[in-house]
């Protein structure tokens, strides 16, 4: 079932204007409710307007934004609740943190919400969980923590609004592999318990690979191709054509192809190429 629809929207930067620029057109694509959909493209493609359609930042200028079927922009006075709805956490949230304590930040918009102490707290604990906050840093002064700290700070926060659709911006930005691995594996948990609908925007193939369900690629306004992730990374020719990388693991899996070894499988993870590989060499006898 598709969560988050996008219908045949355009939009258009300085329309009226000598300045003009059509960052989106006629671009349909939708969002799968309990998966994780990476969004790529290079630079200029698209995909930053996209996301700031989803939840109402941006409106479009033609088509539609639809959530569960009904138009975002179908009651304008109430853009605001759409925005709990689709939570968007954008490129260095730390940022935004403003409340003496962490627990104070995570817990700001369910207090605006309207929810009961009690309920807070929960939403408190369960966000601080998933993002691998600690008991002990929940009193702490968001400014005492490291810059990955504060990020799984700012990305709690929005998991605490309980969000039907998650968007995230480069979440794992300038973080160490270590810190990437606790933060999209924390959200990939939280996609399989809650059922979210998770859009993940990255420059990482390897992230998308590893963590997504399905992917959309965008190039020059439009779609250029979506599916799932085997589709899409079956065919990583075709990413490079227009101008994106491909994970490095993917190119040393086409290295061995291309010195004689038949490997088959899900040739863009390294898990993928290691039984790729062991297949190969039980399969041969070696």
């Amino acid at each position: 079932m598709n969560k988050l629809e996008i219908r045949n929207v355009s939009f258009i930067y300085g329309k009226g204007t000598p300045f003009e620029r059509r960052a989106l057109d006629d671009v349909s694509v939708s969002f799968e409710s309990g998966k994780i959909t990476g969004l790529i493209g290079h630079t200029g493609s698209g995909k930053s307007t996209l996301v700031n359609l989803l939840n109402g930042l941006y409106k479009p200028h033609g088509g539609e934004v639809l959530l569960d079927g009904v138009s975002i922009w179908d009651k304008p006075s109430e853009i605001s609740k759409i925005r709990y709805r689709v939570g968007l956490v954008m490129q260095y949230p730390e940022y935004q943190l403003f409340d003496e304590t962490v627990r104070g930040d995570i817990g700001f918009a369910p207090r605006n919400q309207g929810l009961s102490e009690s309920e807070i707290s929960e939403r408190v604990a369960e966000a601080a969980k998933f993002t691998g906050i600690t008991d002990e840093m929940l009193d702490k002064s968001p400014f005492e923590l490291s810059g990955g700290q504060k990020r799984r700070v700012a990305i709690a926060g929005i998991l605490a609004m309980k969000p039907d659709v998650l968007v995230l911006d480069e979440p794992a930005a300038g973080l160490d592999p270590r810190g990437r691995r606790e933060i999209l594996g924390g959200l990939s948990e939280y996609v399989k318990q809650s059922g979210i609908t998770l859009i993940l925007v990255s420059h990482s193939m390897e992230d998308m690979a590893y963590y997504c369900d399905n992917v959309v690629v965008m190039s020059d306004s439009k779609i250029y191709k979506a599916g799932t992730v085997d589709e899409i990374f079956s065919s990583a020719e075709e990413l490079e054509k227009i101008g994106l990388d491909v994970p490095v693991i993917s190119k040393i899996a086409a290295r061995l192809k291309a010195d004689g070894f038949n490997l088959d499988g899900k040739l863009y993870t390294v898990e993928g190429v290691k039984d790729a590989i062991i297949k190969y060499l039980g399969g041969s006898g070696r």
